[in-house]
């Protein structure tokens, strides 16, 4: 069955199952240079976000069978403690068909607080229930968007793309149905196609069209032309 990703859970982001104790961190993303506001950090402030987690861990958890509204307050808490640490972070739960626990630190895309999440997420307790990774992942394709009622499928929302002089894509995407929420929406896409660390390091800018030809193909083969076309060639 495919995975469906309703945009009123985006703050969810994987859940449910097994222990795993994992800190999943993106290869080479562990010894990346510090930059930004990662000085700034007060490892007291990193301190508090972990003792929050491990106090309220097994209520999220079971409150994945009593509703949104107890899980949305507790991963909500979660969430204001981490933005205490800076204001574009974010903690993402969901449940997950595998029945893993993760929580997912992200940055938003901010390039510069990439190393404050992966301070954050080495800082995680040794003994959890939640798998912690840093950054949003690769997600399992096809992707699936619910938009208010619309499906958008990584399938049928396609691109074109061009490389710009500084190794980067420039992507023109078009949507069988326009919506207001284009940018938004792709940036959700690619969080899930090829992931966070790799949509701020390697997506330069995002147009839209209004029409299609027959260079545009599926939004989900950004993964092998990044992989194989881009990546492959550095």
């Amino acid at each position: 069955m495919k995975k469906i990703i309703c945009l009123f859970f985006l703050l969810l982001l994987f859940s449910c199952g097994k222990e795993n104790k994992e800190i999943n961190i993106r290869s080479g993303l562990d010894s990346i240079d510090s930059i930004g506001s990662v000085q700034e950090i007060k490892q007291e402030d990193i301190k508090d976000f972990w003792d929050l987690y491990s106090k309220t861990e097994k209520q999220i958890m079971d409150s994945f069978n009593e509703g949104d509204k107890y899980q949305n307050k507790y991963i909500a808490d979660l969430d204001d403690k981490i933005r205490e640490i800076d204001p574009s972070l974010s903690v993402e739960i969901k449940p997950n068909t595998d029945k893993d626990r993760v929580l997912t630190i992200t940055a938003n895309g901010i390039p510069e607080l990439f190393p404050v999440v992966i301070k954050i997420a080495k800082a995680a307790p040794k003994d959890r229930l939640w798998k912690i990774e840093a950054l949003k992942q690769r997600v399992e394709l096809p992707i699936i968007i619910d938009y208010k009622g619309t499906i958008l499928d990584s399938k049928t929302v396609e691109f074109t793309y061009k490389k710009s002089d500084d190794g980067r894509l420039e992507l023109t995407v078009y949507y069988p149905l326009v919506t207001d929420d284009n940018l938004y929406i792709t940036y959700i896409f690619l969080d899930g196609i090829i992931g966070e660390y790799d949509t701020a390091r390697y997506i330069k800018n995002i147009e839209f069209a209004a029409k299609k030809n027959r260079a545009y193909r599926p939004l989900e083969n950004l993964r092998n032309v990044l992989d194989n076309e881009i990546k492959s060639k550095k």
